[in-house]
């Protein structure tokens, strides 16, 4: 069977089959910095364009400080969840700072590396697209490099997992871990991405209304949510997020532990 497919389902099983045990181990971290925001901006995305005063955006700041604590201490206790079964009690997974910092300083590593990806990406993208003046091209070509930010991301994401488990690995071992099944990771990618963005057009389409709201000192067309449109896009959010981790940490328990694909 090939491995791509394999991967896809196990991925798919793996969430959807501990979807109780997820929710509990990262719902509430994923909801507090929503609800933080909504009560920093009054729940209106308009109010955004009339600016802020210094109160809310020191207010904003600590959210954002806030936010990143929160998800990283989320995805350790998903990852260490399923390669520990490690649960803990009540609504959050323990708190094991050090592995929160270690995945923090992995992270970023990861988001630099991808950065530099995309950016020469994009310069090779740039010159295609100056040279054929097609714009049919220039977004395929822009798809493709969105493709290739999250191949690279998940080549190199090894390293999350790792750090959730206090395991040593560094982004170069990740990347030759990966380096056998490095084509088929493209399959799971581009069905996650799709069914991902499906979904979220569908979520526009039956629950949003386009209004005209001044936005930084002019009146712009934006697309807004109904309250139901809102809380069906975060749990979609939601549940994209613990498929991505989902997936890095399978390829971790069946690369590096050696563990075997349902």
């Amino acid at each position: 069977m090939d491995y791509g497919y394999q991967l896809l389902r196990h991925v798919v099983q793996q969430v959807f089959g501990n979807l109780r045990q997820a929710a509990r181990l990262t719902l509430t971290l994923f909801i507090l910095p929503i609800a933080g925001f909504l009560a920093l901006t009054g729940g209106t995305a308009a109010g955004m364009g009339h600016g802020f005063g210094g109160g809310t955006l020191i207010g904003l700041l600590l959210l954002l400080v806030g936010t990143v604590i929160a998800y990283a201490w989320a995805a350790v206790g998903w990852h260490r969840y399923v390669l520990l079964e490690e649960m803990g009690n009540g609504l959050i997974p323990p708190w094991r700072g050090d592995r929160i910092l270690s995945y923090l300083g992995r992270a970023i590593a990861v988001g630099v590396v991808v950065i530099l990806a995309v950016m020469g990406g994009s310069l090779v993208v740039g010159l295609i697209a100056a040279v054929t003046q097609s714009s049919a091209v220039a977004l395929v070509l822009g798809i493709g490099l969105v493709f290739l930010a999250t191949w690279v991301a998940t080549r190199i994401g090894l390293v999350l997992p790792a750090a959730a488990l206090g395991a040593p690995m560094s982004l170069r071992e990740s990347w030759a871990v990966t380096r056998p099944v490095a084509s088929q990771i493209l399959l799971p990618l581009i069905v996650i991405a799709l069914v991902a963005g499906i979904a979220q057009q569908l979520v526009l389409l039956l629950f949003g209304q386009t209004v005209t709201a001044h936005m930084f000192g002019m009146m712009q067309d934006q697309t807004i949510l109904s309250l139901p449109g809102q809380i069906l896009n975060a749990a979609l959010t939601w549940l994209q997020l613990l498929i991505n981790l989902a997936l890095m940490t399978t390829l971790y328990g069946n690369l590096v532990e050696g563990r075997q694909l349902n």
